[in-house]
């Protein structure tokens, strides 16, 4: 499982049960591959900074929303097509976090020596 970071633009015409159906249909099918929903964030209505144009519309705000979640790399194809389909959804991006290293694998620095490095666990470096 990998960890992504969605972060999607809903158009503020719509209200917000709207805006939580679209975090429902995408977070269900996170969980339907198999994956789990980590964090989601509702930044709200922003004005844009730059008018998005759709035929006959133009957006001037928008409700900014963010899911993180872990799912097999499989699944961000099914989830852009959801999104793309979606005519309350303006723009959103797909991105993968990079993993994190182990905290073992970083070396401490004591301020009182500055020649002398070692590992966490009190190992000396080879």
């Amino acid at each position: 499982m990998v960890l992504y970071d969605a972060m999607i633009v809903v158009s503020a015409k719509v209200p917000k049960t709207a805006c939580a159906d679209v975090l429902r249909r995408l977070g269900a099918s996170v969980m339907d591959a198999g994956g789990v929903v980590t964090n989601v964030a509702s930044y709200g209505a922003r004005t844009l900074a730059y008018e998005f144009r759709r035929p006959g519309e133009k957006h001037f705000e928008a409700q900014f929303v963010k899911m993180s979640f872990n799912a097999p790399p499989t699944l961000v194809a099914e989830a852009e097509r959801t999104l793309r389909i979606d005519e309350r959804v303006l723009r959103w991006v797909i991105t993968k976090k990079r993993a994190m290293r182990r905290l073992n694998d970083y070396k401490a620095h004591d301020p009182r020596n500055p020649n002398a490095m070692q590992s966490y666990d009190g190992r000396k470096p080879s």
